[in-house]
């Protein structure tokens, strides 16, 4: 594989997501680069009668505390995913967004990921996760795509 500058790892909100993510850590090719492992938190509006003003969930107020607790989650597969050596050049990220496939691919195109690692569970064919297929058609990066077997 080419030498990859700026790899952004898509770490799903599920449970054992760091065992979906265990092959990351054989990746050679990461000991040279910057990484960000990046969570997306699903936002939601809703409105209310039809009033003005929408509420969107989480308010806020409780954001700060959804931040703190994927940031922690996240730091920590970051220890057990990602090979020794690194943890000066990957950095965790939190985001909020209503559709969490385009907040994910307006980050990537932010930083200028060269490189998109993404995990997928589904038991069909090997690229059959919408997340998956969404990253492959939108962003101009190498994709690199782990399917976890059931």
């Amino acid at each position: 594989m080419k030498f990859a500058k700026k790899v952004i790892i898509a770490v799903p909100l599920i449970e054992n997501m760091t065992g979906m993510l265990l092959e990351v850590k054989a990746m050679d090719f990461l000991k040279d680069s910057e990484v960000h492992l990046v969570s997306v938190f699903n936002t939601i509006n809703y409105a209310v009668g039809l009033g003005e003003f929408p509420l969107v969930y989480p308010v806020v107020e409780d954001r700060k505390a959804i931040e703190t607790s994927i940031i922690n989650k996240l730091t920590q597969v970051r220890s057990e995913i990602l090979p020794v050596g690194i943890e000066n050049r990957a950095h965790v990220r939190c985001l909020f967004g209503e559709n969490v496939k385009e907040t994910f691919c307006a980050y990537a195109e932010e930083i200028k990921a060269d490189t998109v690692i993404v995990a997928t569970r589904k038991k069909r064919d090997f690229f059959e996760s919408s997340f998956a297929q969404y990253v492959m058609k939108h962003l101009d990066a190498d994709i690199i795509i782990l399917k976890k077997h059931q």
